[in-house]
């Protein structure tokens, strides 16, 4: 049963009646408004993308999908359709989630150097008229003015080692371009601090809300201040063939509103252990991220839900209520993976899992997935004003009407 301890049940009352009278299964989202906290989990079924309004509507998009030429079991259908390569559908999204009269997006965010969040390049990637090809992020900006991109890399890309790839060459001249052209504004990511990513239109309005940077490309927070700690030994001292993979280095962040919090982490994964007899312990990251995070009451999960990700020690950490899991392959979530989920002898209490699109391969080898809160379309959590309570809304991802599915909650925020 839900707890009332952090409002009055008057309020709350008023609060629940008012959500309730807005956000209608069968009826369009209700625009976000002034003082809510709106997280998209977009379903393109070509990668991962997240956008999220701020209480002052700042907008910071978090990956961008972007993979258009494997086909199942390594991508799940084009969602809505293949009408459109998937950062446009991704753009389209975003326009129509940014409060009105707002044209341009505050903040893009890649949380690491992969295809599926980024933008993969491919030889018949289309070109712009600026120099660099579209997919992913160069697609989102193209028809969206983005103010400020923010990566674990910027500016040199050479760590682990320099990075030059098709997709990663193309990244740079777009950068170059925008930043010459547009103004961009590009940064690295700051494991440790709570004002990089800020609220840009009305700072002070909202005093309970931050962004922590929690990870990075091996550093992670404390938990004390800004200061932060290496996971990973000098590079001189391990072989290049062990280096730490693009996934490990993903950016995580926690987001924290009033009593809200949520976590995403890119594709951070547990220890290597798959083909090795003793684990390496600096490469599994995912428990001493968690632990800087602390219990929250959302979380996106690592990974889009694969074998390797989503660890015991990870999730007893989290202690989430509600995971969103947002796959594009078969195996999204894993069989593995959706048992340590759901089991409560990894943590203990109430959870739903609302997953994005289960393909009929994984509906037949993940059991107990048709249990699962959700396991087709947009999944958004609303967090009401000041972050006392949330809803989870999943939206039909069949066309672009937004139209509501279903609405969960509310969950009181702990």
């Amino acid at each position: 049963m839900l707890r009332l301890s952090a409002i009055t049940l008057s309020s709350w009352i008023s609060a629940t009646s008012v959500a309730a009278a807005t956000a209608r299964v069968g009826e369009p989202l209700p625009p976000w408004r002034e003082g809510e906290l709106d997280i998209h989990h977009i379903n393109t079924g070509r990668g991962e993308s997240q956008v999220l309004i701020l209480p002052d509507g700042t907008g910071l998009l978090i990956d961008m999908s972007g993979k258009t030429s494997e086909q199942a079991p390594f991508l799940l259908p084009s969602r809505p359709d293949a009408s459109r390569p998937p950062g446009e559908w991704v753009a389209r999204h975003v326009r129509r989630v940014l409060p009105a009269g707002r044209d341009k997006l505050d903040y893009a965010l890649i949380s690491h150097f992969h295809g599926d969040h980024m933008g993969s390049i491919t030889p018949d990637s289309p070109w712009s008229a600026n120099g660099y090809q579209l997919s992913g992020i160069t697609e989102v900006a193209e028809s969206l003015p983005v103010a400020k991109v923010i990566d674990r890399g910027w500016p040199r890309y050479d760590y682990p080692v320099q990075l030059s790839n098709p997709t990663m060459d193309n990244y740079c001249r777009f950068l170059d371009w925008q930043i010459r052209n547009t103004g961009l504004v590009v940064e690295a990511f700051q494991p440790g601090r709570n004002d990089q990513i800020a609220l840009m239109h009305t700072r002070n309005a909202y005093p309970k809300f931050e962004i922590r940077n929690l990870y990075a490309s091996g550093r992670v927070w404390t938990g004390e201040g800004v200061s932060t700690r290496s996971l990973f030994p000098a590079l001189d001292d391990i072989a290049q063939n062990d280096h730490p993979g693009e996934n490990k280095q993903s950016i995580a962040l926690r987001v924290r509103y009033g009593a809200f919090d949520y976590y995403t982490g890119g594709d951070l994964s547990a220890v290597d252990e798959e083909t090795v007899i003793e684990p390496v312990a600096w490469k599994n990251v995912e428990p001493v991220v968690a632990n800087a995070c602390g219990p929250v009451d959302v979380m996106k999960a690592n990974h889009r839900g694969s074998w390797d990700a989503n660890s015991i020690p990870f999730l007893a950490a989290l202690r989430p209520r509600v995971i969103v899991v947002p796959s594009r392959a078969d195996g999204h979530p894993a069989v593995s993976t959706y048992k340590r989920m759901t089991s409560q002898e990894v943590w203990t209490g109430e959870r739903d899992i609302f997953i994005t699109n289960v393909s009929d391969a994984t509906a037949r080898t993940t059991y107990g997935v048709d249990k699962a809160a959700s396991v087709q379309g947009h999944v958004v959590i609303r967090v009401e004003r000041g972050g006392a309570q949330y809803r989870v809304l999943v939206l039909d991802d069949a066309d672009e009407a937004m139209r509501i599915k279903a609405v969960h909650g509310p969950y009181m925020s702990n």
